[in-house]
C-alpha cells in the first residue's frame, strides 16, 4: 500500500506538483494530500506522517508538526480516527470544495468536435474522461452498447451513476452488455428515469466540474458539437443546481 500510495504522488503531473508547491497554507497543503490520495490511489484516510511523506515524493516539503496542528483545527472539512494509536484523517465534502480549484486551476475548456469524424472525437472524450475522479454523474437521454465504450474511458477508481431514458439498442442486448460492464466495474450503477421528468440535457458532473456535452456519448463524432467542461470554482452554484437535479431524478429513477 505504502509504495503505491507514493508513487502516486511521483508520477502526478507537473502541473499538479506545481499546483501542491504553490500551497503556502499547511491546512490546505494537507487537504489537497488527502484528495490526491483518495482519487489516485484509492486510500481514504492517512496519517500526517503519510501525508509529509507523499508530499515529499512529490517534491513538496513540509513539517509533519504543522500537518498535524492543521488537520486538528479543520473541523468539518476532515474527520479522524484513531486506529493503532494513529491518528488517521479523511477528507470530507467541505474539505474537497474548498481544494478542488486549486487542484484543477480554476479553468474552462471547450472542445470542438468535428463531423463525421467519430474516432478523432473519441479520442478528444477518452482525454477528457480519463482525468475524471470520485464520483461521476453522467447524464445522457440517449444510451446503447457503444456508450459503455465512451464510460469505459472513466478510470476504474471511479464511482458511475449513469442516468438514462432511452434504450437505442435492444434491451436484451443492452441487459447482458451492461451486466459484463457491471462486473468488471462494480462501482458503476445505471438507472433510467421516467419519460415525463424531462431528462433532455447531456453532461457530466463530478464534484469538481461540470462537463456539458452537445452530443450522446454513443454517437459523439457523427455531429459537430462542443465539450464544455466547466470548473467548479467558475461556476459553484450551477454544479450544486445540476447535483440536486440529478440526484433528484436518480433517487426515482429505476435500476437497470
Amino acid at each position: 500500500m505504502a509504495k503505491r500510495l507514493l508513487d502516486s504522488f511521483r508520477t502526478l503531473k507537473p502541473t499538479t506538483k506545481h499546483a501542491l508547491a504553490d500551497i503556502s497554507n499547511s491546512r490546505l497543503l494537507a487537504l489537497a494530500t488527502l484528495e490526491i490520495a483518495e482519487s489516485e490511489a484509492g486510500l481514504e484516510r492517512l496519517s500526517a506522517e503519510h501525508i509529509m511523506a507523499c508530499l515529499e515524493a512529490a517534491g513538496v516539503a513540509v513539517k509533519k508538526l504543522s500537518i498535524t496542528r492543521a488537520l486538528a483545527a479543520s473541523k468539518g472539512a476532515v474527520s479522524s480516527r484513531r486506529e493503532d494509536g494513529e491518528v488517521l484523517y479523511k477528507i470530507m465534502t467541505k474539505g474537497k470544495r474548498e481544494i478542488v480549484s486549486i487542484l484543477s486551476g480554476g479553468t474552462l475548456s471547450v472542445v470542438r468536435i468535428e463531423k463525421d469524424q467519430p474516432r478523432t472525437a473519441r479520442l478528444e472524450l477518452k482525454e477528457i474522461l480519463s482525468n475524471l475522479k470520485g464520483k461521476v454523474r453522467v447524464c445522457d437521454p440517449y444510451y446503447g452498447v457503444r456508450t459503455l465504450d465512451a464510460l469505459d474511458y472513466i478510470p476504474t477508481h471511479c464511482t458511475i451513476m449513469f442516468l438514462s431514458v432511452n434504450a437505442s439498442d435492444s434491451l436484451r442486448k443492452l441487459e447482458g452488455a451492461i451486466k459484463d460492464f457491471k462486473k468488471e466495474r462494480p462501482n458503476s450503477e445505471f438507472r433510467i428515469a421516467d419519460k415525463k421528468v424531462g431528462i433532455h440535457d447531456r453532461y457530466i458532473l463530478t464534484d469538481a466540474a461540470l462537463i456539458i456535452l452537445g452530443h450522446g456519448l454513443k454517437d459523439i463524432g457523427s455531429k459537430e458539437s462542443f465539450v464544455i467542461n466547466l470548473d467548479y470554482s467558475l461556476t459553484p452554484d450551477l454544479l450544486k443546481s445540476t447535483m440536486r437535479s440529478f440526484d433528484d431524478k436518480w433517487n426515482r429513477a429505476v435500476v437497470i
